[in-house]
């Protein structure tokens, strides 16, 4: 095994070579320059090698010091994010989750009053984005996220397994149920997101029909802006069936012919194995797991 250097004098290298002061790492670490000094000294000695140029009113980093600077930095700060991953809840009653948008706008949000009204401890901030949140000092708790399940690093578990069914406007079709012929000939708003292209070639052999190119009139990449346009009357789309659920209920989307197939991607909890454990966390994976049961 690889014998290191006392911590303080990496330290103290560390803030030195930020800020190529020795004054400024003894204000940080809090000790005197000449403490610093002392403790850069050791480190060249057990490396057996200059780390500075000394020069009357400053200090250069040599050759070897800005190479050893990169790792020092990039190991305290993983230290640091590991540290704050498993440190007490700095603010319990906190509690902030990433999700995809489309989830946010279609399913949470219509149902977070009872979250509030269950636990009104807990002030919750939502944060929908597209992408993958790192928990490394963004202040995120818990991410919803839409895909395989495979977050290196991080702990998932299964939230909701996802369908896709065609979904229209009432007036498209009129009320009346559709043949595998008649969609074909519909306008089609078509997902391009990465997840949806198999699933496209999958719906349309179960129809029994393959549904011509002249047939899209719109393409889109995300789901709330899919769901707007098949709102609009634009068309017909294969749609997530939690995007649309509440739509289909009250009845200002149908779905023309009974047919659906699973989606290839999955909704996720996704969070550090620590923060599952936190108080806040396991409250909301309770609440939001009762509302996915019932649906």
């Amino acid at each position: 095994m690889q014998r290191l250097p006392p911590l303080r004098a990496l330290q103290a290298f560390r803030y030195a070579a930020r800020e190529l002061s020795f004054k400024a790492a003894a204000e940080a670490l809090s000790i005197s320059q000449a403490a610093v000094s002392t403790h850069i000294r050791g480190l060249e000695n057990f490396l057996g090698l200059k780390l500075f140029v000394r020069l009357t009113r400053e200090v250069r980093l040599t050759h070897e010091g800005r190479a050893l600077s990169g790792y020092v930095e990039t190991g305290f700060l993983e230290l640091e994010r590991g540290i704050a991953l498993f440190s007490p809840d700095s603010d319990p009653g906190r509690l902030t989750v990433a999700t995809v948008p489309s989830f946010a706008s279609r399913w949470l949000v219509p149902r977070i009053d009872s979250f509030q009204k269950a636990y009104p401890q807990i002030k919750l901030s939502l944060q929908p984005n597209l992408q993958l949140v790192d928990f490394q000092g963004d202040g995120v708790d818990l991410a919803i996220r839409f895909g395989n399940g495979d977050y290196p690093g991080l702990q998932s578990r299964p939230l909701l397994e996802e369908r896709l069914l065609p979904v229209c406007h009432s007036r498209l079709i009129d009320n009346e149920p559709a043949t595998p012929e008649h969609l074909a000939g519909l306008p089609w708003l078509i997902d391009e997101s990465i997840d949806m292209e198999s699933s496209w070639m999958a719906f349309q052999e179960k129809l029994g029909i393959e549904i011509p190119d002249s047939s899209i009139t719109l393409r889109v990449t995300e789901g709330t802006t899919l769901v707007e346009a098949v709102l609009a009357g634009r068309g017909i789309a294969l749609m997530r069936y939690s995007l649309v659920a509440d739509l289909l209920k009250t009845g200002l989307l149908q779905c023309p012919i009974d047919i659906s197939i699973p989606a290839e991607y999955q909704y996720y909890l996704v969070a550090p194995e620590a923060k599952f454990r936190t108080d806040k966390v396991r409250a909301f994976v309770s609440w939001i797991s009762g509302k996915v049961s019932s649906k």
